[in-house]
């Protein structure tokens, strides 16, 4: 047998396209689908019809919309990891403490997952979603206690896109930040995933092994000067230390 991570089977790529597609759409048709994925009507209707029977999708009068059966898979995973089991009451007072967005992520690839969140909801990237690891705070926290070699694997593959102007996108100053990170196990973001939004994020670091980052995010106008750079910078620390001790 080949590699598994060079195979690719298309149906499963077609189904989960479409999943994808009724979520951002927020229902759909066969026709629009079809349309929008360069996928016959026919072979649409039939993933569709899978996806009904298997309790994915309804279909209401031609109008296909997604239930609640990857909430259930998707909180059951959560639940089981162990970063968020020990993390998720800090994480709510931390909110608390700050009066603030408090975070938790973790990697998943390049990239950083937002698995829990308390005190506002108002964020650039939803629960569940995700953001490449040198683009904010948390994920930055994570990659700089990766090896080097894992760090120039991870420019030389994936890049460093923009997001804002503030984006590091140049290899040595990235290098050099992590190396900051590293010995402070405090990472800020003055904008660099979103021009409006200021963060502060401390690595979850378990024998060596970076599981997580908590962080702290706030309007511009809200985070900045002391507020940011000591007082929640000392919270979102303390907080990050109190998991990795409920994690030995």
């Amino acid at each position: 047998m080949g590699d598994a991570d060079s195979v690719t089977v298309q149906a499963t790529v077609t189904s989960l396209q479409i999943l994808e597609e009724l979520y951002e759409r927020d229902g759909g048709g066969v026709t629009e689908l079809a349309d929008e994925l360069a996928v016959s009507k026919s072979a649409v209707y039939n993933h569709l019809s899978t996806l009904c029977t298997l309790g994915y999708v309804t279909n209401t009068e031609g109008t296909y919309e997604l239930t609640h059966q990857c909430l259930r898979i998707g909180f059951g995973t959560r639940e089981r990891n162990p970063v968020y089991q020990a993390a998720s009451g800090e994480i709510r007072g931390l909110a608390r403490n700050t009066n603030a967005v408090a975070n938790l992520v973790v990697p998943e690839g390049p990239n950083v997952v937002y698995l829990h969140r308390a005190g506002q909801q108002d964020h650039p990237i939803p629960i569940g979603g995700s953001v490449r690891l040198h683009a904010a705070a948390a994920g930055k926290a994570v990659l700089a206690f990766r090896s080097p070699d894992e760090i120039d694997a991870y420019v030389a593959r994936h890049g460093l896109d923009q997001k804002t102007e503030r984006t590091v996108t140049d290899p040595a100053t990235l290098r050099s930040e992590l190396r900051s990170i590293r010995d402070r196990k405090i990472a800020f973001d003055r904008g660099e995933l979103n021009g409006n939004w200021r963060c502060v994020a401390s690595p979850i670091v378990v024998d060596g092994d970076p599981m997580g980052a908590v962080s702290v995010s706030g309007s511009a106008d809200e985070m900045q000067g002391k507020r940011l750079e000591e007082d929640t910078a000392g919270l979102v620390s303390s907080t990050a230390k109190t998991i990795e001790l409920e994690l030995l």
